[in-house]
């Protein structure tokens, strides 16, 4: 009995010897990251104050001119990358995925993203994020612990590193990014904290502070006495001429939509988009909408009302033609996919473009 006992004493405490490996193990990984962001940000204030530095031409990129008045926002379309942080990860984490998941559900997850400046310089200009706040920090993370590599896990840094990119780069086509706050699977990293609304007051000064007037923000469009949605409808989007070097925040539509929108119903005072689904245009904040499903009709009667549409051409690594082709026949304006060329794990014949090769386009 006292022998059996023994066993078991013995099982149980190398169950839990590995567990606390292996959670050690995945917050290396963490760590291992931010001291990456830290010493590339280091490198990339140097980098732009070499000689060898040239901004990007952003024609390269368009089959418009950036520069024509007549072009409102609205009227180009955009190759977004999606979780643009992520990197591949670990063989373990995966393993551990598809433990709580399903194989299929792990598989998705093997895909990773070069840093957001190599991004950028290769043409990318709308990305998706995901955000969690991690103790008092804002952080970059796809799955806690076991697939939180990020080329970008300091939001702070992220931040830093747009602001030098557009700073030192500014005529660039405006960069919009698409922001989910998460809240998923927090038992899998006990240093999580929920997110209210002071933390989203803290958030709304954090990228005010590193951006600055690089940012693009609902009060800069808003007319007097008419909400963002008939403004939307009205006068419609400005120029990209006029928008040249600017960034935009999105919020993602969600669970933090509300709580965001009491902070300021007016919206004058907030340094982002809200976003939101297509059964939500009667909001008096819609401009920017999240619709997914690359569904041609509905898209293409949300763009006609002035609406900038974001939808995906392929989602889980699965990519089909008649997606992509209905994305484009849709009207969409921001066009996400895993395989742009910001991904860092692909052969250059896996990346797909817009017509002509481009990374944006004009909406005929």
């Amino acid at each position: 009995m006292l022998k059996a006992i023994k066993i078991i004493l013995i099982l149980i405490l190398t169950v839990i010897i590995l567990f606390v490996a292996l959670v050690v193990r995945f917050y290396a990984v963490k760590l291992a990251d931010i001291r990456i962001q830290t010493k590339h940000l280091n490198q990339l204030e140097t980098y732009y104050e070499s000689p060898e530095f040239d901004a990007i031409d952003d024609t390269l990129f368009t089959d418009f001119n950036p520069s024509d008045t007549s072009i409102k926002l609205n009227d180009i379309r955009i190759l977004a990358s999606h979780n643009s942080y992520k990197k591949y990860g670990t063989t373990l984490g995966k393993f551990f995925i598809g433990l709580g998941s399903t194989k299929e559900e792990a598989e998705g997850f093997k895909y990773g993203y070069k840093n957001f400046t190599e991004q950028f310089e290769a043409g990318i200009r709308s990305m998706e994020i995901d955000l969690r706040l991690r103790k008092t920090e804002f952080m970059l993370t796809h799955v806690p612990l076991v697939d939180n590599s990020s080329v970008a896990p300091l939001f702070s840094l992220a931040l830093d590193e747009i602001a030098l990119f557009s700073e030192n780069n500014p005529n660039h086509i405006p960069i919009i990014i698409l922001m989910e706050i998460k809240d998923d699977w927090m038992i899998l990293d006990h240093a999580l904290q929920n997110i209210g609304s002071d933390q989203l007051k803290n958030l709304n000064t954090l990228i005010e502070t590193k951006l600055g007037d690089r940012l693009f923000t609902p009060n800069d469009m808003l007319e007097n006495g008419k909400t963002l949605n008939e403004t939307v409808q009205t006068t419609g989007w400005p120029s990209v001429s006029s928008l040249l070097g600017k960034v935009i925040f999105v919020l993602h539509p969600g669970s933090f939509t509300q709580t965001y929108y009491e902070i300021d119903s007016s919206l004058a005072s907030l340094p982002m988009f809200i976003g939101i689904y297509p059964d939500q245009t009667s909001q008096s904040y819609a401009s920017f909408i999240v619709h997914n499903d690359p569904d041609v009709s509905a898209i293409s009667q949300l763009v006609n009302q002035g609406y900038i549409v974001r939808t995906r051409i392929d989602a889980d690594l699965v990519y089909r033609q008649q997606d992509y082709d209905d994305a484009l026949a849709s009207g969409a304006q921001i066009l996400s996919s895993d395989y742009t060329i910001g991904r860092s794990d692909l052969e250059i014949d896996a990346y797909i473009y817009l017509p002509n090769d481009k990374m944006m386009i004009l909406r005929t």
